[in-house]
């Protein structure tokens, strides 16, 4: 694969508005690969923020920052899927720079195992729970409170706990810079994209949808919104829901039949609201190869890359990992370190982070965003990282933070790395 260059000027591509957002270095916010030194990611003393005059503390990122680790749980509810895997890629690469640690959990498959692995983060000292899943509701992050931890995720319930500042909030999916339901955006794409493409008749794994999880069934409503909206603008591709889905998740008998029975027809299109590589090898046992075109929920990484060269992936709706999860890190650590009214809203209400899925639907815009990870680099680098955080850049605000992560839209992440 080909290298980028591990030097990329992301500020500047930004408006001039953003680059005082999170208190930018007079030198821009630089973004560097992993491989280099750590010194390229060292705050010097008496460096100036931008715009404000105030110097930026002296703490460098060798490791040693802050001076107590902090270890945050990390929920997961399948750690074998590819976004996840990225996701905890990119959390190790921070612990080479902060004096931060993470604890994963196994797939939680219901309540009862998130509840369990919440009291083991507790029992371990964590100081937060990064919530990339959430089962139970309001019940688990109650429950976080309860024991002393801080909670980051779980938008539905924000609401009910935006006046307890042990819960820093969530990211939100964005379109147009308006808050929508992302979950539903994303499915739409996924119909939506492959009408447009000229697939004939499609087929949709629902995932969790089946099973009452939100998240899924809000992608399913999205997915037969984007199916009907093709569908207006003259596509001819053909949905029933009552016999073109597929429930519950691979791995189980049933699903396992009922792909097979699927490829069998005369479908010549997929959805997929979780990891579509699980269709690989059916696809391929069945002896269509190059007859299906797949949209997917997903990652730019080596599962979909042949895939997606060959064409077999048409469609993945992607969730940037150190942009949409990544805020997290941001709202933790001022957190802990005695600044949770960085996290706060003017009014002192929990924040929301306003994100952008990029909906990828050409090789070239995959090609770069993977060889620009496969480089070592992040859209959000360590170094990026410091100027929203009050210890590094004391005159920062939530508002800055928000607006620095909202700013990368597919167009603005794409045209920083050109």
């Amino acid at each position: 694969m080909k290298k980028k260059i591990a030097a990329i000027l992301m500020c500047g591509v930004m408006a001039a508005s953003l680059l005082t957002g999170c208190g930018s270095s007079d030198s821009g916010s630089q973004n560097t690969s992993a491989g280099e030194t750590k010194a390229a990611d060292t705050q010097a003393e008496g460096q100036g923020t931008e715009g404000t005059g105030e110097e930026v503390s002296a703490v460098t990122l060798d490791g040693s920052w802050p001076a107590q680790k902090v270890t945050i749980g990390v929920e997961a509810f399948d750690t074998t899927d590819e976004q996840f895997l990225a996701l905890q890629e990119y959390l190790d690469y921070l612990t080479e720079y902060y004096n931060i640690e993470f604890m994963y959990s196994e797939s939680i498959a219901n309540a009862e195992g998130e509840m369990d692995f919440i009291d083991s983060c507790a029992s371990a000292g964590c100081k937060a729970i990064l919530a990339y899943y959430n089962v139970a509701g309001a019940e688990a992050i109650q429950r976080t409170i309860d024991q002393g931890m801080y909670y980051w995720g779980t938008e539905q319930y924000a609401a009910d706990f935006e006046d307890n500042e042990m819960y820093l909030g969530c990211y939100t999916f964005t379109e147009e810079g308006k808050a929508e339901n992302g979950d539903y955006l994303g499915g739409y794409e996924l119909g939506y994209s492959l009408g447009k493409q000229g697939v004939q008749h499609v087929f949709y794994c629902n995932g969790g949808a089946s099973f009452g999880i939100q998240m899924f069934i809000d992608r399913q409503a999205g997915f037969e919104a984007g199916v009907a909206a093709a569908q207006a603008e003259g596509a001819e591709i053909q949905y029933d829901a009552s016999k073109d889905v597929i429930e519950g998740w691979p791995g189980t008998d049933d699903f396992t039949a009922a792909v097979g029975a699927k490829l069998a027809e005369d479908y010549d299109g997929a959805a997929v609201s979780f990891n579509a590589a699980t269709l690989f090898q059916p696809i391929a046992d069945a002896g269509k190869n190059g007859q299906i075109k797949i949209a997917a929920i997903g990652g730019v990484n080596d599962t979909y890359y042949d895939a997606v060269q060959n064409g077999e992936i048409s469609t993945i709706v992607y969730d940037c990992e150190e942009v949409v999860f990544g805020n997290a890190v941001a709202q933790i650590l001022n957190a802990v370190t005695g600044h949770v009214d960085k996290t706060r809203t003017a009014d002192n209400k929990c924040g929301k982070i306003l994100t952008y899925r990029w909906t990828i639907t050409d090789t070239d815009t995959f090609n770069q965003i993977y060889d620009y990870h496969d480089g070592g680099n992040y859209f959000v680098s360590a170094q990026d990282l410091t100027n929203c955080l009050a210890e590094f850049n004391p005159d920062v605000t939530f508002e800055d933070v928000a607006a620095y992560y909202t700013a990368f839209d597919l167009d603005t992440a794409i045209a920083g790395i050109q």
